[in-house]
């Protein structure tokens, strides 16, 4: 799986360093790349991204748990 990255959403450690409550911000809007000798090392994300994320893991976590119990059919609304 390859990333598509906006150039406008990398910066580098040090500017990252001088900058941080900018960079906090930009990451509620989207990801943030930190560079590290030009080569992304992290990504900074908002709260809201992180918990849509868990939320994602832990339903594919039920999903494949129901697959492993032959459950043919799921009613979404016991998700």
């Amino acid at each position: 799986m390859g990333l598509s990255i906006d150039s406008k959403r990398l910066v580098k450690v040090s500017e990252f360093r001088e900058d941080t409550a900018r960079w906090l911000d930009e990451a509620e809007e989207g990801p943030v790349f930190i560079l590290r000798h030009g080569t992304p090392k992290a990504v900074l994300i908002g709260t809201k991204a992180f918990e849509e994320l868990l939320d994602r893991a832990a339903l594919r976590a039920e999903l494949d748990r129901r697959e492993k119990e032959g459950v043919s059919e799921i009613d979404l609304r016991d998700l």
